[in-house]
């Protein structure tokens, strides 16, 4: 097949985007032909790298991928209006640079959000007479709205009836939750046109160590929670601060926040008002370096604000989590997430404005560390047996199999 992936964030950019990136390797590997059409990495810190500045078009290989780059206006995640803007930049300058891509294509998949993203695939499957593959990671602009980075407006009431539009004209749409799925279904959208492929997680994580990450920042033998991640607007972190600070007179535990976001400084901030020592934020790491600080940790930590779309989520770093053969403690509603921690072993779970329970449940584990080492042995075999990235790409491989013929 001579696959075209169509989605604004890309590695070397952070996050999500690995699956894509590691999805599309695999099926370079099996004998397609793949070319991702992506926006100049910029993501999240909004600074572009020299060799993509001023450029409107940049052709390169990744690790033996075909990449093209469009303009973008560059945005951090701690600018939400430019990065709007950003998103209409990228609809236009990919749809013009889409004319210097020579190749045919029989299908184009495009990953949303954002949502132009997907307008772009729709557009470039009716200009190439391609079929029309749709993955949904997120619900939009049901989750913006609900997690309250969007206020309902006629903008949102029109994204929603552009995203109603191309569910309908999708020839297969991926789910990457089978929460996403029963969602799509029940607002109009035909079973047989619908997948669940989930992220999974690559070997880089299941097959990990710690790499002297504690010797390095003088962590010790302490009891580590981590949090790694976006420290951004969905998530409700305040709760672990707090919690820190509950825990605060213990000095053989702490707390390491291992990222960037919206909300670092306010958090950031707030450690500081409660003059708090257990608390390390260490910032933007390199992405290869994100299994150790998982396989350093002693607990993982993980929340989502209490709203009806975060029972349909599963955080893609919740699979890396668990590949870590760590315990989890999840802040979320009751969901797809909490259901499987329970398939894989059992669930620590705590109220999302609790950090009263958090703190108790951290006790808990410092107390009895035998009972975290079974839950993340658990958890690393379930993943190992059920969840590997490359068997997730052979089903999406399938599933496209279906979709060309």
């Amino acid at each position: 097949m001579r696959i075209l992936i169509v989605t604004q964030y890309f590695p070397p950019e952070r996050g999500a985007v690995r699956r894509l990136f590691e999805f599309a390797k695999i099926f370079k590997e099996s004998g397609h032909k793949v070319t991702i059409l992506t926006a100049m990495p910029n993501y999240p810190d909004g600074i572009l790298p020299d060799r993509y500045r001023r450029r409107f078009f940049v052709r390169e290989k990744l690790d033996g991928l075909d990449v093209a780059r469009s303009y973008v206006l560059p945005a951090s995640n701690t600018q939400p209006t430019k990065r709007m803007i950003g998103f209409v930049t990228f609809l236009i300058s990919s749809v013009i640079n889409s004319f210097r891509l020579r190749d045919k294509y029989d299908l184009i998949i495009a990953s949303s959000p954002p949502v132009t993203t997907a307008l772009v695939g729709y557009i470039l499957s009716r200009l190439r007479g391609a079929k029309f593959v749709l993955e949904i990671r997120d619900l939009q602009p049901e989750s913006g709205v609900q997690f309250g980075n969007l206020k309902e407006s006629f903008l949102t009431r029109l994204l929603s009836k552009l995203m109603t539009f191309l569910y309908r004209k999708a020839d297969r749409i991926v789910c990457v939750t089978d929460g996403i799925n029963s969602y799509l279904k029940d607002v109009g959208t035909p079973a047989d046109r619908l997948v669940t492929i989930k992220s999974g997680v690559g070997s880089d994580f299941i097959d990990a160590h710690s790499n002297g990450i504690r010797k390095k920042f003088g962590w010790g033998e302490k009891f580590l929670v981590v949090y790694s991640g976006t420290l951004g607007w969905v998530r409700p972190l305040e709760t672990i601060v707090e919690s820190a600070r509950i825990l605060a007179d213990r000095e053989d535990i702490h707390f390491v926040f291992v990222g960037d976001g919206q909300k670092k400084e306010e958090l950031e901030n707030l450690a500081c008002k409660y003059n708090l020592t257990n608390i390390t934020f260490v910032g933007l790491q390199p992405l290869e370096d994100i299994p150790f600080f998982l396989r350093s940790g002693n607990a993982l930590v993980e929340c989502l604000k209490n709203v009806d779309v975060a029972k349909l989520a599963v955080p893609t770093k919740l699979f890396e989590y668990m590949a870590a053969g760590k315990p989890i403690l999840l802040g979320c509603p009751d969901g797809e997430a909490i259901a499987l921690l329970k398939e894989a072993g059992g669930s620590m779970i705590f109220p999302t404005d609790n950090p009263s329970r958090l703190a108790e449940l951290i006790l808990e584990l410092h107390t009895n560390r035998e009972r975290g080492e079974e839950l993340g042995r658990g958890y690393r075999s379930f993943i190992k047996d059920n969840h590997s990235r490359r068997s997730w790409a052979e089903r999406y491989l399938e599933s496209l199999e279906n979709v060309r013929q």
